[in-house]
């Protein structure tokens, strides 16, 4: 049994209780408002800045001594990704699976670390953008989540045989602003880990320095309005997976999602372990924004529509995905079924983007 199936199976008897369903109806004007990190005040950036700085000192979840590499709250969610990454990726549970990932952060700020009940998690516009290193979110100023890595020739990024992605502006350690000298343990993994599994000692500490290696040519090349437009536009949820993950998966093609994480780089880009960065949620709040947007515009057809498996690559190990799901998030909350996590307003969820 690999170490990451056996590990899924240790995680499910400590898993926290079910979230209460609402008891009020959700409106337009008593959801949660999840901002772009460029249009929040200085005081509603802070909150989030301390908030995770707070769960970065809250003690982990895990049984003591099962995950040596999660020192706190925060980094059990990147024990719970790095586990079940195989399962969550370029699969039929992708966007289901990290909206409820990113639910699950926003209520431990709520209700661990002060952050305002009103405010959800923020999220990251890619377009606003055309040169992060100025940018508000890696500017490297109090109100940003961080700076670049320091200048590291470290080469291009091997994505492929014969797939080659250029060397961002950084690739050094995270020096400045409020994330400044975070430290790391998990990682960093090969993306190749995907076929054979992880090694056993994945869950021991390996700690390091947090880096970014900021690239605009990424951003620009992924995520840019153009291909939001296209799946904006796309008629079915496999073309929206597509367009999402990458037309040609292990090509230099890195769809959306994979753009994001290539624009911030460095432990960003680490397929398994890339929730370290805390831009990882603002990432997967604007991927969680355009799929509600795609959602709310035919509800009907859209809102329970599925495609693929629970496997990456959605090979048949397991079955077609559907409503009855059941999606595992170890010990941060309970399992989920994909119907509970299909709309933000409604059932345990009551939020919009704003």
């Amino acid at each position: 049994m690999k170490a990451s199936t056996l590990l899924t199976a240790l995680l499910v008897p400590f898993a926290a209780a079910a979230p209460s369903p609402r008891t009020t109806k959700c409106t337009t004007s008593n959801a949660v408002q999840r901002k772009e990190w460029g249009s929040m005040s200085n005081s509603e950036k802070l909150s989030y800045i301390d908030g995770v700085k707070c769960l970065m000192k809250q003690p982990s979840k895990f049984k003591k001594g099962l995950v040596p590499a999660s020192t706190s709250w925060f980094s059990d969610f990147a024990g719970v990704h790095v586990n079940l990454t195989t399962s969550i990726h370029i699969s039929g549970i992708f966007l289901s699976w990290h909206r409820h990932f990113l639910y699950l952060m926003e209520e431990a700020l709520h209700d661990k670390c002060n952050y305002p009940k009103t405010l959800g998690l923020p999220y990251w516009d890619w377009t606003k953008y055309p040169t992060l290193e100025t940018s508000p979110l890696f500017n490297g100023g109090p109100y940003s989540l961080g700076g670049n890595g320091l200048y590291e020739d470290t080469g291009p990024y091997i994505v492929g045989v014969g797939q080659e992605l250029p060397h961002g502006s950084g690739g050094g350690c995270v020096t400045t602003g409020p994330f400044a000298n975070t430290t790391v343990n998990f990682g960093p993994f090969n993306f190749n880990l995907v076929f054979t599994g992880l090694p056993a000692t994945w869950n021991i500490a390996n700690p390091r320095c947090m880096n970014r290696d900021l690239n605009n040519y990424g951003i620009k090349t992924y995520d840019n309005q153009t291909l939001i437009n296209e799946m904006l536009a796309a008629t079915t949820i496999k073309d929206v997976q597509i367009l999402m993950n990458s037309k040609n998966v292990g090509t230099t093609d890195r769809g959306l999602h994979g753009g994001g994480h290539y624009g911030v780089g460095g432990v960003m880009f680490d397929f398994f372990a890339s929730p370290q960065d805390p831009a990882f949620f603002l990432h997967h709040g604007q991927i969680d924004r355009i799929w509600a947007q795609w959602q709310a515009a035919n509800p009907k057809v859209r809102r329970y529509q599925y495609n693929g498996t629970s496997t990456i690559f959605n090979t048949n190990a397991t079955p077609e995905v559907s409503n009855c799901t059941i999606m595992d998030f170890g010990v941060l909350g309970s399992p989920q079924n994909l119907r509970d996590v299909a709309d933000p307003m409604s059932g345990l969820y009551c939020y919009r983007y704003v």
